[in-house]
């Protein structure tokens, strides 16, 4: 047999190995990469979460990004050390930030200015560290026990003046839920003491009615 033959059947096993397993060793959620995905920028943070749900944590923007349910990533592209390459989302999509920005402080809500602080693990969940206009903010996302959505716990401990958040306004089935505040068209208003600490749920109606079908 020619020899290129025997390489493109050796290159073809290791492809679909690769794609049936793209991970090395078994890996119980959960727990993130530091990867190159599109959609996002080169400092995403994709976080695999129990219940199949998994989002991305977009670094550079201070910002959850997306999130999908389903697999969660095939990284043989990039472990491989192809050039110019991303990761491969190995789910649906369920939940894409399509505003400016969704948190906003003070009376005008203009985008503020964000710096990204880092994060720290708590019960191996990350809890993402980010400042707006040089206030520190902490978020910790969860997944739902239905696992129809996220659930994203907010601290600002030195919260000092209104905050807002805004939820996507066009293109979006997610149903909100709030620990506190007040919401009025798509957009939750919370006094500093209640954005000291709150939380956001989010229900994704496509998860939720697959769920019931199922």
């Amino acid at each position: 047999r020619r020899q290129d033959e025997v390489s493109g059947e050796k290159e073809n096993a290791e492809e679909k190995s690769a794609n049936a397993n793209p991970h090395p060793y078994t890996l119980v959620p959960p727990y993130l990469y530091h990867v190159f995905i599109e959609g996002a920028s080169p400092a995403a943070i994709a976080v695999h979460l129990p219940n199949d749900l998994s989002y991305c944590w977009d670094a550079g923007t201070c910002r959850l990004a997306f999130a999908w349910k389903g697999d969660f990533l095939d990284m043989s592209p990039l472990w491989k050390g192809h050039a110019d390459t991303s990761a491969k989302i190995l789910g649906d999509i369920f939940y894409r930030d399509n505003t400016d920005y969704p948190i906003r402080l003070g009376k005008n809500p203009i985008v503020p200015t964000v710096e990204y602080k880092g994060y720290r693990l708590i019960d191996r969940y990350p809890e993402f560290h980010y400042t707006l206009n040089g206030l520190d903010v902490y978020e910790l996302i969860r997944p739902k026990s239905d696992s129809c959505g996220l659930i994203r716990d907010f601290r600002i401990p030195q919260a000092d003046r209104v905050f807002w958040f805004f939820t996507n306004r066009r293109d979006d089935s997610i149903e909100y839920e709030f620990s506190v505040g007040h919401l009025k068209d798509k957009i939750l208003k919370l006094s500093p003491i209640e954005a000291k600490k709150f939380t956001i749920t989010m229900t994704s109606y496509y998860l939720a009615y697959r769920n019931k079908k199922q």
